[in-house]
């Protein structure tokens, strides 16, 4: 039976066969379908176990009563455009970046968006008082997935073509990405080189680029280097000379050229820098914050009408472009912001500050993270501190950062400040702080 802390704010995942099995995964399949009301668009990743998690998920939504179109193995991104081109909601097997054990399946309606924390409680609380499943007559589509791809690939390429010859060093990481990225790119007219290119269960890098060194990516020869996650919803950029790009230089870059064309603010989490009200200035912009979550992401970016979102973990959106959160897409279109410029990627990014900043995380159970993180905020509410997403504590010119992860069994602390020795001191302080909440 499933785990109850297997459904998230985002998304369903857990370990295969213990938090989540074949059978959880055909009753998901059946109270989704109800509660969309509608027929559904199905892809998955990589992992051993999603080709069952899917047929099971699939079973379920036939019981339920409604048809299925199955677009095999794709990256999310290529799996999304499918259905949004559809007008259809999407299941789509992938437990992200997390290792092989782990399984799960994200729910995007028809618009792109991702579904919202309530609609995924919804799913789980009717999952839990189902009785039992009828027999509906559902049937199945198989659809080729290199059609979806080449589809998909040739939509973007007709809109972002490369302005020069420039060289492209794309970092698959052994995921998703590795079935469309290189295509993506050449159609486009760039020369790409793929690394780690072929899909590989275990990973020869950590499929997290944020917490991998992606040497190979940066010791390679190229004008801009991209790494992107397993399921390549999410990417790094790299510079010509190795630097990993932080989310406000990566928007910089995207804004050189998306400012000029489309009117807008930026939408940015909760988490990213205070750069980033430099970058919106730059460019005129304003910066409106969020919670973390690429749902919140994409569901404001959207209402707000912006231009850009980003979040400091690599997810970005670009409205004017696709609806939606995609890596793929949102990479390409920063290579080709590259091309039209004579100046190299590192001296365009120069004028974005880099604060002192980090993360510590703390392995803290489920069923504890979010009671320690409230607690956390009575204890601080004498300060300047904001709740939309666990507990943010400013103090001028340096924040902090106390919040459960919705996708893993920890509670994160993020640290920023102007001045070196103001980090370190928040760092430290706050460090002892969640340790002793947790042990407590």
């Amino acid at each position: 039976m499933a785990s109850f802390h297997s459904f998230r704010s985002y998304d369903i995942r857990g370990i295969f066969n213990k938090d989540l099995t074949p059978d959880d995964a055909e009753k998901i399949g059946f109270v989704l379908a109800k509660h969309a009301a509608k027929n559904i668009i199905v892809g998955m990743d990589m992992r051993s176990s999603s080709s069952l998690m899917k047929e099971k998920l699939s079973a379920g939504i036939m019981r339920a009563g409604f048809d299925i179109e199955d677009v095999g193995l794709v990256p999310m991104g290529v799996a999304m455009f499918y259905a949004w081109k559809k007008g259809l909601p999407l299941a789509y097997i992938t437990a992200s970046h997390l290792p092989k054990e782990w399984a799960g399946v994200k729910f995007f309606h028809e618009s792109g968006l991702g579904f919202s924390e309530k609609e995924n409680y919804a799913i789980r609380d009717e999952f839990f008082s189902l009785k039992s499943m009828e027999k509906g007559n559902g049937k199945m589509e198989k659809k080729n997935s290199e059609d979806a791809i080449n589809d998909y690939v040739s939509y973007l390429a007709e809109k972002l073509k490369a302005a020069k010859p420039m060289k492209v060093a794309l970092d698959c990481g052994n995921g998703m990405a590795s079935v469309a990225a290189k295509m993506l790119f050449e159609k486009a007219g760039f020369s790409a080189d793929a690394i780690y290119g072929d899909m590989r269960e275990i990973p020869q890098r950590n499929s997290e680029p944020n917490i991998d060194p992606l040497t190979e990516l940066r010791n390679a020869k190229k004008d801009i280097g991209i790494a992107y996650d397993g399921d390549a919803d999410r990417m790094i950029l790299v510079d010509e000379k190795g630097n990993i790009l932080t989310a406000e230089q990566s928007s910089y870059l995207i804004l050189s050229r998306l400012a000029s064309e489309h009117a807008g603010d930026i939408v940015a989490n909760i988490e990213c820098s205070l750069a980033m009200d430099d970058v919106a200035a730059a460019f005129n912009r304003k910066v409106h914050r969020q919670p973390v979550g690429h749902t919140f992401l994409v569901e404001n970016a959207n209402e707000r009408k912006a231009c850009l979102g980003a979040e400091s973990a690599g997810h970005y959106v670009i409205p004017p472009l696709l609806p939606f959160d995609d890596a793929l897409a949102v990479s390409l279109y920063a290579a080709v912001a590259l091309s039209r410029s004579n100046a190299l990627l590192s001296e365009i990014v120069k004028p974005v500050q880099r604060y002192p900043s980090g993360r510590v995380n703390f392995d803290c159970a489920d069923d504890r993270k979010f009671a320690i993180v409230e607690r956390l905020k009575n204890e601080f509410s004498g300060y300047n501190i904001t709740t939309m997403d666990g507990l943010r504590i400013d103090f001028g010119d340096a924040w902090v950062l106390i919040r459960a992860s919705n996708t893993s069994p920890m509670i994160r602390l993020t640290v920023e400040a102007k001045e070196e020795g103001a980090f370190e001191r928040l760092k430290n302080d706050f460090t002892e702080v969640v340790e002793n909440a947790i042990k407590g």
